[in-house]
């Protein structure tokens, strides 16, 4: 299960641009490779390579940037954004933890976040904000689909842009996760018809589900991209960390790659 934090692919209608606003894009492709746990909890991983699309949009009220925001109110203190996260089906014979149980379908979490900005990005190295991101989730498999519950994701963000276009980017996110008894439940719950010698029955609450750091760096030069993110979640402290489905208390996912700009005005 991908935990990603790197750009979404979306389709968007048309938005009216004040003639006057400066809009960026630039479109690329290139190639990522990435190592993971199936779920926070699971010793088991993958790792795969894949192309990976380099789609980057910037404008006043919208942005595409590995990830998407849609400033619904943006002031010189306050920003109320739209949050999104998605999380990649896990088939659970591929895991000895979850073996006989159903598989975990895709999740997609997306949600308004309220954020509060404790710097002036223009006179200073980087921005940092205080973030408050609430999100629904949803499980599909693409024919149904399933509310799982609710999470709150208060964090602490610090983010630096290239001045040129030449350079390094950086940004690093450290937070604490909140979710509802449905979200654990769909990951940890261990129902009586599935329990074993070695898996017992077991019931999630909801409250704290651990502390998380991500990190994302981008070294651009001419058309090219090279990028490397980190994700690192602890579980210790987690309500569900008595879960039999948990076999570790450490979840990582690391990810590095290249792009090739080919089009844009950036």
């Amino acid at each position: 299960m991908l935990h990603c934090v790197s750009s979404l692919s979306v389709l968007a209608s048309e938005t009216k641009i004040d003639e006057d606003e400066k809009v960026e894009w630039a479109l690329g492709l290139g190639l990522g490779i990435f190592e993971y746990n199936l779920y926070p909890g699971s010793k088991a991983t993958n790792r795969f390579v894949l192309p990976a699309p380099y789609f980057t949009y910037l404008s006043s009220k919208f942005e595409i940037d590995r990830g998407i925001k849609s400033f619904i109110y943006n002031s010189n203190i306050i920003v109320i954004d739209i949050s999104a996260d998605f999380l990649l089906p896990v088939k659970s014979d591929d895991t000895e933890a979850r073996k006989g149980m159903p598989d975990l379908d895709f999740m997609l979490q997306a949600g308004p976040s309220l954020e509060f900005k404790l710097n002036d990005k223009n006179k200073n190295y980087f921005e940092a904000r205080f973030e408050i991101p609430f999100r629904l989730a949803i499980a599909t498999n693409f024919s149904s689909i399933e509310n799982i519950g609710y999470l709150i994701e208060p964090r602490f963000t610090f983010d630096h842009q290239r001045s040129t276009d030449t350079g390094l980017s950086h940004k690093a996110t450290i937070g604490l996760k909140f979710a509802t008894q449905d979200f654990y439940s769909y990951y940890y719950d261990v129902a009586p018809e599935f329990s074993t010698a070695t898996r017992p029955v077991y019931n999630s609450d909801a409250g704290y589900g651990g502390g998380f750091f991500n990190y994302r760096v981008t070294y651009k030069a001419g058309d090219l991209v090279y990028w490397m993110f980190l994700r690192y979640q602890s579980l210790r402290g987690a309500e569900f960390e008595d879960s039999p489905l948990v076999e570790k208390q450490d979840y990582s996912l690391i990810g590095a790659g290249f792009s090739w700009i080919f089009a844009g005005n950036p």
